[in-house]
């Protein structure tokens, strides 16, 4: 089972990533700022599960009030970034940053992006050598992984095949001679 869960994460986001460097559009993207981003997790009795983000500081507080096994909060670091759109228009948008690979640049600093024209809020960083190694490398370790659990079976099932043809040509082959001896 994790095999395939490495095997199919690795594909898909080497997939996902290729596919939206062909069909999307480059530009370079100024980061803006880094922001902490947090969103809230909680359900009222009778209702659904809520989820919504919210300043930090705010959701923390309410997470103190209400307790930490009825909220949960989770932060994620997004980047701000600014790029001009293929028409001209400048387009901001909040991403997270591992798309981007921002964590360490300084606000001000340029980097190249790829964004889907139909869709500027989805902005990944140009593809690297780097991320496809790192995709090519957990779609690797799924596939072995498959591999290993899948040969044990694979084998008896080709090798009982294997032993069972052998088996059956043999009974031919000693019974072929007595055969032989009775019509005689």
């Amino acid at each position: 089972m994790l095999g395939a869960v490495f095997a199919i994460a690795g594909g898909g986001g080497l997939y996902s990533d290729t596919w939206h460097h062909i069909k999307g559009r480059a530009a370079t993207a100024t980061l803006m700022e880094h922001v902490k981003q947090c969103t809230v997790e909680y359900q009222r009795i009778g209702e659904e599960m809520r989820k919504e983000n919210a300043p930090c500081d705010q959701a923390e507080e309410f997470q103190r009030r209400v307790g930490r096994n009825k909220v949960a909060v989770s932060r994620d670091l997004v980047a701000r970034v600014q790029f001009r759109l293929e028409d001209g228009r400048t387009h901001d948008v909040n991403v997270d940053e591992s798309r981007l690979g921002s964590y360490i640049l300084a606000p001000g600093a340029t980097l190249p992006v790829v964004y889907a024209p139909d869709n500027p809020d989805d902005v990944r960083a140009k593809i690297s050598w780097e991320q496809v190694q790192v995709w090519l490398t957990v779609f690797a370790i799924g596939i072995v992984c498959l591999a290993v659990t899948l040969l044990g079976p694979l084998a008896s099932l080709f090798g009982w095949a294997s032993r069972r043809r052998t088996s059956r040509a043999w009974d031919e082959t000693v019974s072929a001679p007595s055969r032989h001896l009775h019509r005689h």
